[in-house]
């Protein structure tokens, strides 16, 4: 046990103050139970916005069911709001408390009849709470801090998959079964990847078929920093993608493990992760998969810490506003090129 507590501390002396500030603050909280309230306060504490017209001038006006209440003083505005106004919870009539028992259902990975059953909710809104919680985490993704330092990228893919609706002309797959086409075709969906030696992810359905310079943009700009060094295979598309974002590029050659520090290793084993995480749910429509990519580097970037994936969770159910999941593609990529 001692040498455990002295790697440890080894460990926290090597980390910056921000970062023993940052570790300090996560193992108060690893053992307290998230509450609503908590969630508000800390947002209380960054300022009260009018969600209407961005005002930050609003006063306190009285309380419903336990809610905060605020009226707006902004010129022309007046309106009155909430602290949950625009969130997942504000349209709503569930506690909660019963939000809580739902994500801790997600955590472990049951399927939408079991959580359904466990959290006394029908099972088309367990289905529709799970997107919802996983369209808020991917909004929230997209404010993440950009991946840094050594940063190894490679695709995946996916068989397409028009689970729960076929377009016009197109006869219905056996779950399971195989594409008609060998290979890469557009038949199967390529997911762009990208992680830091952090542990920290981008991942995105990119297009149908082989990588394209125009999908690594569409996936990878801007969640790359420019000081980070990107290691990939031989593919092409990276050279005009490191290219026009001033990033270094080391390329691996087939069949050689690594060149000194640089390797593709963290990526091959996030690709073995996430397939088997995907597996899990026997079966993702190609337009609800972008949603479980999220979700499973949201469980990788907390470390696999049940709090701290509960709490990211409620985050994004109390201060996200929801969309709506029955409009999306079937495809989601704005151009299949």
């Amino acid at each position: 046990m001692s040498s455990k507590l002295d790697n440890l501390l080894f460990h926290f002396n090597q980390l910056s103050e921000a970062e023993q500030a940052k570790f300090i603050a996560a193992v108060k909280t690893s053992g307290k139970a998230v509450t609503l309230e908590d969630l508000l306060r800390s947002k209380r504490d960054d300022g009260i916005r009018c969600p209407y017209c961005g005002s930050t001038e609003a006063v306190r006006f009285g309380q419903r069911n336990g809610i905060q209440r605020y009226r707006c003083r902004g010129k022309d505005c007046g309106k009155m709001f909430s602290d949950l106004t625009g969130s997942i919870l504000s349209a709503t009539r569930k506690d909660f408390q019963v939000w809580k028992r739902y994500v801790k259902c997600m955590m472990d990975g049951l399927s939408v009849r079991k959580s359904a059953a466990i959290c006394k909710i029908n099972r088309n809104t367990a289905f529709v709470w799970r997107h919802k919680i996983l369209d808020a985490l991917a909004l929230l993704a997209t404010k993440q801090k950009r991946l840094g330092g050594i940063v190894e990228a490679d695709e995946t893919f996916f068989p397409l998959s028009y689970k729960g609706g076929y377009p016009a002309g197109r006869k219905s797959h056996k779950r399971g079964g195989a594409t008609s086409k060998r290979g890469i075709s557009r038949e199967k969906v390529c997911v762009s990847c990208a992680i830091d030696r952090n542990n920290r992810a981008v991942s995105k359905v990119a297009t149908l078929g082989k990588v394209t310079i125009k999908s690594l943009h569409a996936v990878l700009n801007r969640r790359i920093s420019k000081r980070a060094i990107l290691c990939t295979d031989k593919e092409v598309a990276y050279k005009a993608f490191t290219r026009h974002n001033g990033i270094k590029l080391v390329q691996i050659e087939s069949g050689i493990a690594k060149l000194g520090v640089y390797h593709i290793q963290h990526i091959n084993a996030y690709h073995s992760r996430l397939k088997a995480f995907i597996g899990r749910f026997k079966g993702v429509a190609t337009k609800y998969l972008n949603n479980y990519l999220v979700w499973n580097n949201a469980i990788m970037e907390t470390a696999m810490t049940r709090v701290g994936i509960l709490r990211q969770a409620l985050k994004a159910v109390v201060f996200t506003r929801w969309l709506d999941i029955g409009c999306r593609p079937a495809v989601p990529v704005p151009v299949l090129t």
